[in-house]
């Protein structure tokens, strides 16, 4: 029986030393694959996080490593969680502000936009890909009240052509017809921006 038990503390220090170098057994840190894009969500971030080591005694390490993943959709939330050891994955996904987004592709060329209309859900996440075909002219995108342009909504950089760029921000959350415009034309380069 001795054997046995030298070959007992022999597994356990191995098992100590795996954990202490983060390592866990095959397929102990897997996460559940998820469903594949359907073309409405908006880029994922990944945030990971590693919590550090303690050793409080010679004989006992503690090692954890924690990872999250947030995605805006247009869906129903959900959470998933799978834990193996020491190690916690966690998932989730959460709508945006009222579960909304829009993507709206906007070009300038020739001194104007391609669109004199944008129509986007109330207090929706709103993504605009701009790119500006004028070679050497600056343009911008902005949405302001009223055609007055006193109160703005929302001002992006000015970026001189051939260039692209990506604007974020939140639409208003009270229905109606609002402005936009390129701060640099202001006299050409405008149309209506719909809240719906």
């Amino acid at each position: 029986m001795r054997p046995n038990v030298i070959l007992l503390v022999a597994l356990l220090v191995v098992s100590a030393g795996v954990l202490a170098a983060g390592c866990t057994i095959p397929g102990g840190n897997v996460t559940p694959p998820t469903a594949p894009p359907t073309g409405t969500e908006t880029p994922s971030v990944t945030e990971t996080t590693t919590a550090g080591t303690e050793t409080p005694a010679a004989t006992a390490t503690t090692a954890a490593t924690v990872t999250t993943a947030a995605t805006t959709t247009t869906g129903t939330p959900s959470a998933t969680a799978t834990t193996a050891g020491a190690n916690v994955t966690t998932a989730a996904t959460t709508a945006a502000a009222g579960g909304k987004t829009a993507t709206v592709d906007l070009t300038a060329e020739n001194i104007k936009f391609d669109k004199s209309t944008i129509t986007v859900p109330a207090g929706a996440a709103v993504t605009v890909n701009f790119n500006n075909k004028d070679s050497g002219v600056p343009h911008n995108f902005a949405v302001y009240t009223d055609s007055s342009a006193s109160q703005n909504i929302f001002k992006g950089d000015i970026v001189t052509g051939p260039a692209t760029t990506t604007y974020t921000f939140t639409a208003p959350a009270t229905p109606g017809t609002y402005f936009f415009r390129c701060d640099v034309h202001p006299q050409q380069m405008t149309g209506d921006f719909v809240v719906q």
